[in-house]
């Protein structure tokens, strides 16, 4: 799982690009890879105040699983009351750096040694 820490008014929140968020950008955009594109292409304040919130709703419930220290999660109008315009570049840096992370695969398959090859049905 790819995750970041976003500091907001002193508290480290983890925000996690995962299935969830996955699955929220496609009920709001209708698919979650053009939206995701959209919304990282066009950098519009709202989109991303609202991206970050998925991520952060997401981290929380990804540390309560992990038994990961966490400070809670943020919705979406606690983010535009608490994150300055003077901060809004870099949170989006850590929303774009995670986003890019979690879409780089980080799992690797190999044959096994000695396996047989079949043809698949």
């Amino acid at each position: 799982m790819r995750t970041a820490i976003v500091k907001i008014c002193g508290k480290e929140y983890i925000a996690c690009f995962s299935t969830r968020v996955l699955m929220a950008l496609e009920e709001r955009e209708g698919d979650s890879t053009k939206g995701l594109q959209r919304i990282l292409s066009e950098n519009k304040v709202s989109d991303l105040f609202w991206l970050l919130a998925q991520m952060i709703d997401a981290g929380d419930r990804y540390a309560k699983l992990e038994g990961l220290d966490n400070p809670g999660k943020l919705a979406l109008d606690d983010l535009i009351d608490l994150i300055g315009v003077d901060e809004d570049e870099g949170v989006f840096r850590a929303v774009t750096e995670t986003v890019k992370a979690g879409n780089t695969p980080n799992v690797e398959v190999k044959p096994a040694k000695n396996g047989k090859a079949t043809q698949g049905a």
